[in-house]
């Protein structure tokens, strides 16, 4: 049995992004990001822009937590709008908290800066 996808299936966009927030909620932005990029490759054009701003908003996340990258991260999480099933006003509402608060940020991340960061409801 393979496991690789047939292509007249079409890719089930809602598990991906049920999967991706799992990983992402736990912390696990890179794998979140992986995991909802693969599913932007194949997903039809209407969800195309939401997993992008999913894909956006964990590697704006990873570069912060995982390489100290302020900068970047603020560029990723500031395009970072969602929708579709997500509490996009509460998780705007985080990314902005999380914006202003990387911007006064002048250390490396540290283990309990992740109560700081936005979780996807």
């Amino acid at each position: 049995m393979t496991t690789a996808r047939r292509l007249d299936v079409p890719p089930d966009v809602a598990a991906a992004v049920r999967s991706g927030v799992r990983l992402f909620n736990r912390g696990r932005y890179l794998e979140a990001q992986q995991v909802w990029e693969e599913s932007w490759r194949e997903a039809p054009s209407a969800d195309r822009a939401f997993l992008e701003a999913l894909v956006q908003l964990a590697a704006g996340l990873h570069l912060r937590t995982r390489r100290g990258a302020t900068r970047g991260a603020v560029h990723l999480l500031a395009q970072a709008v969602v929708a579709h099933g997500v509490d996009v006003e509460a998780l705007i509402a985080d990314v902005d908290a999380c914006i202003a608060w990387l911007r006064t940020l002048d250390r490396p991340h540290r283990f309990l800066d992740r109560a700081r960061l936005p979780r996807i409801r």
